[in-house]
């Protein structure tokens, strides 16, 4: 599944970020992942599941945060924005 091709990916992440955010937490792919579970085990709905599922896919892909503030830079927006509220 590629993420610029389907914007429910977008969506799927976007809640996990703002989960976080909301909860004070550091946005990261590996707690994106981790929130995103958390967000499937408590899903009912299949299209939803699916959607969890495929975004967790997707973000384990990235090895190091290096490649995805290259290849995804509303990742590298979204924990600079973290960083910002955790140095207020």
């Amino acid at each position: 599944m590629l993420f610029r091709d389907d914007e429910k990916g977008h969506v799927i992440i976007g809640e996990a970020a703002l989960s976080l955010a909301l909860g004070e937490k550091e946005i990261s792919i590996a707690s994106l992942f981790t929130q995103l579970g958390f967000m499937a085990k408590s899903e009912r709905n299949e299209d939803r599941l699916t959607k969890i599922s495929e975004a967790r896919s997707w973000l384990s892909s990235f090895k190091s945060p290096s490649v995805a503030q290259k290849q995804v830079p509303y990742l590298q927006t979204l924990a600079g924005l973290n960083e910002e509220l955790n140095q207020q």
